[in-house]
Formats: C-alpha cells, structure tokens, sequence
C-alpha cells in the first residue's frame, strides 16, 4: 500500500486523507486491514506516532477500527464513512470560501463563480462564445487577457472598423452569445448591428490604479516615449498623460518593428510607455532592444486600460445565467 508524503501540510493530515482517497476508490474496501503504524511509520521514514494521530483521527471519526492484537481495518460502514466525506467536504469549502473572503469577493461574487464552474463543468463541450469589439489591437489583447480567467467561455476580438464596414455584421457575429465593447463605441457598433437580437454590452474602461500611480510620480520635464502597435492606442496614452501629469507635445511615438529601430528609439528617453503585453515587458524576447535602457535606469511604463470590476461582475452573471439555461 503506497502512501505519498510532502512538506506541504501536516504528515498526520496527509495519511488520514489519503487513506480516505483509498476507501472511496475501493483500494480499501470495507474491512481491509491496514499497515501497523510501526510498519507504515518506516515505509515513510516518519515517527512512529505521527502514524498513532493519523490512526487516531479515523477511528475517532469511525473511518477504521483498531483491534487489540489483531491490527487496524477499515470500517464497515459506508453511512459513517459517507458522513466523514461530507464533514472534510464541508472543511474544504469553509476554506476556500475564507480565502475568498480574504481577496475581498463579495458573497454574491463568490457564489456567481462557483455558479459558473459548475455549469461549465455539466457542458464542458460548448463554451459560450463571447465577442470583443474595440478600435485598437492593444486594447482588444489587453480586454481578452483580462476576461480569460472566467470559466466555460470562448473569447474572439474584433476590431470595430471591421463591424461597421462589414455589409453583414448580423452574419459575422451571429455565432457569438455575447458581444462586449467600450462605452466610446457602443452606440457605432448598436447602429451596425440594428435590429439584431444579439446581447451588445457597454463596458466602462479606465486606468488601474497601478499605471495612475506611476504616470503621476513621474518627474515633471522628463522625457517620455511610447511604443506601441497603433496610433490609435498611442493616441489614447496621450489623452490619459494630459489628465495626470504634464508632458510635451507631440509626445514621440515609435510603432514597434525591429528590435535595431526600437533599441534606437529607447536611447532618446527616460520613460516608455508600453502596452502590457509589449514583447520590450518580455526579457527573453527584448533583452536586446532594452538592456542599455534598463541599465541606465530607464523605465518601462506598462499602460493598463482596463475594464472595471462592476461590469466584470456582471459579465460574470450573465455567464453563469446563460450556461445554466443552456
């Protein structure tokens, strides 16, 4: 009988859980004798009472019997050993449920996860298909990273020119059970698609808190530039610099292409502003184009546009409600 052991938590825990996993296997049946505890106690090289605790705690919770001169077996009672199952379930849940709490999710939050693990977990085979719509690469990777962590669901990006100028946007998004764009362009993509019964969603989107932080402590003069894919995004940095700090004008731009043209570009400043999925963020693709910059002290200044924890929320729901109707 193979036990494993780690460093992880309480060796006496671990044997009492795996001989639990045993029993619900059939690996241990009903009446099975188990090791002696001095017998198990050197299979794992562990103290010979840490086996009596682990021993202790199934018998106490009627998981096995020990009879004197005779050895310890698994008990014959699958009503008593079902309740045992239920307590640890129980135990699991309080756990999770307090590290939840500790990352500040709501009660209602928490229960719309668990809502949604569950339903994805009946229909593991048909995601829900969501479409994300913005005007700017950058931007759409930057959304689609930041809703991949919802379970059960399918993400496509779409850039909102190619929506509105498409002579059928009804058919090119019809497979899609949800459509989300920026509140900036929801009013072109509701006029591209009138009349059609797909859910369009308005997502409010602003600065984390983290890329405020960093733009206002900024020193005040210092050079700035910003490599990104697109001057739209580009243009979008530079209306959100003109709110928290003052900067030059025009603010130097420089689209990223090769690795020579963008080390070149890096020796003109102090700061540069760039995507948070930007290959210069990645050290084993731009050691290269930022290793003079970095060691010189320049700074890499991720530009984080995100769309905000209520309509994630909501998305949330409406996951959870549609997977459940399914």
């Amino acid at each position: 009988m193979e036990f494993s052991i780690d460093d992880q938590k309480p060796i006496y825990k671990q044997i009492v859980e795996q001989v639990l996993v045993k029993i619900k296997s059939g690996k241990l049946a009903p009446g099975a004798r188990l090791p002696t505890e001095r017998e198990l106690a050197q299979s794992l090289g562990v103290a010979r009472g840490t086996v009596k605790k682990a021993y202790r705690e199934l018998a106490d919770n009627n998981i096995i019997e020990v009879i004197q001169g005779s050895g310890s077996y698994v008990y014959d009672d699958k009503k008593i050993f079902d309740g045992e199952r239920r307590r640890l379930a129980i135990s699991l849940i309080d756990t999770l449920l307090e590290k939840l709490e500790f990352w500040d999710f709501s009660d209602k939050e928490t229960a719309t996860l668990l809502r949604i693990c569950m339903a994805r977990r009946a229909r593991v085979d048909a995601p829900l298909r969501i479409a994300i719509i913005d005007c700017n690469p950058e931007s759409l990777g930057i959304f689609k990273r930041q809703l991949s962590y919802i379970p059960g669901i399918s993400l496509s990006v779409f850039l909102v020119d190619s929506i509105i100028m498409d002579d059928a946007p009804q058919r090119l998004l019809s497979d899609f059970d949800l459509l989300l764009t920026t509140e900036t362009h929801f009013e072109q993509v509701q006029r591209a698609l009138r009349g059609s019964p797909l859910q369009l969603m308005a997502a409010p989107v602003s600065l984390s808190r983290q890329t405020i932080v960093a733009i206002g402590a900024l020193p005040e003069g210092c050079p700035i530039g910003i490599v990104c894919m697109s001057n739209k995004f580009s243009n979008l940095i530079c209306e959100q610099l003109a709110l928290f700090c003052a900067v030059p004008h025009p603010v130097s731009v420089h689209f990223e292409s090769d690795a020579a043209s963008t080390a070149r570009f890096l020796k003109r400043f102090d700061t540069v502003i760039v995507p948070p999925d930007s290959p210069l963020l990645d050290s084993s693709v731009s050691r290269e184009s930022t290793a003079d910059f970095l060691a010189r002290g320049g700074k890499l200044l991720p530009f984080e546009y995100l769309i905000d924890r209520g309509t994630l929320i909501y998305v949330e729901d409406q996951v959870a409600s549609m997977l459940r109707e399914r």
